[in-house]
């Protein structure tokens, strides 16, 4: 995996390593979701990787998973009693208060992966994988914009802090430093109003605002799910991954081209369960 010049490259050995790190975390949110009827859906590439690989995607270095909103806290309030505490924390905005991300991740304790740019954050660490609510939004394409361009600026505020140290220029520093001082607490409220919205409200389509992408998927491709084998487990699907799949990435099942193919989790540090550290 090539993840650029000032991060990790890792060997098949040590990306397979990783990868079955965050296999036992997909593991446990399934076994949580069975027990206690809660929706999830693999995603993205993690999505592709199961209809056309049955596993990762051989240069895959994370995995997506998606729930509905209402499955989502469901999901956080559940984890309380339900989590093997001893090997996993669930990170959110409730259970770290240094954690300035619009969703969740589950991640696997004593362990470790530092993303470049990211080395100062006081945030909890460790291997993780992403877990995204999805949210109803309004079928005016006015508010569509409104929503999400409030929701996008939100979580730049948020990414303050990591753009104080990343940005290529002073002027680029100095900006996110002023942005840095705007009250978390505010900008979360913000966040969370507008992507929550419409919610209540009769609508056909969903949109994952935590996600950059901005994808507005419809309603009825999620309606119903399936099971799909990925790493010799069963896990849960959406139903019309076709059409999520085609709108995201076009023609989802022809590989890409030998330059393309690289991970996107860019780190600096990791350390595995079992103590080995990989570090730049």
């Amino acid at each position: 995996m090539k993840a650029g010049i000032d991060c990790l490259e890792l060997n098949d050995e040590q990306l397979k390593k990783l990868q079955q790190e965050m296999l036992s975390l997909l593991i446990e949110v399934d076994r949580i979701c069975k027990k206690n009827n809660i929706k999830y859906f693999l995603s993205y590439g993690t999505l592709i990787g199961a209809i056309r690989h049955k596993g990762f995607i051989p240069w895959d270095d994370d995995i997506d998973i998606e729930m509905f909103r209402e499955d989502y806290e469901k999901f956080c309030k559940v984890c309380k009693s339900e989590l093997n505490k001893k090997k996993f924390f669930l990170q959110n905005q409730q259970t770290d208060k240094n954690y300035n991300w619009v969703y969740g991740k589950l991640k696997l304790k004593n362990t470790s992966f530092v993303r470049f740019g990211q080395e100062h954050l006081k945030q909890k660490d460790g291997i993780f994988i992403d877990i995204f609510p999805l949210d109803n939004i309004s079928q005016n394409k006015f508010k569509q914009k409104l929503s999400m361009s409030i929701c996008k600026t939100c979580r730049k505020l948020l990414w303050a802090p990591v753009g104080v140290k990343s940005a290529n220029t002073k002027l680029g520093k100095l900006l996110y430093y002023a942005l840095a001082h705007i009250p978390r607490s505010l900008t979360i409220f913000i966040y969370n109003f507008f992507a929550q919205i419409d919610n209540n409200k009769k609508s056909g389509f969903l949109v994952s605002h935590n996600y950059f992408s901005g994808y507005i998927f419809k309603k009825e491709w999620y309606e119903e799910i399936i099971l799909v084998e990925f790493e010799g487990h069963t896990f849960y699907a959406p139903k019309g991954y076709h059409n999520i799949l085609s709108y995201v990435y076009g023609d989802y099942l022809r590989l890409p081209s030998e330059e393309e193919r690289k991970g996107h989790t860019y780190s600096s540090y990791i350390k595995f369960s079992d103590g080995q550290e990989l570090k730049l």
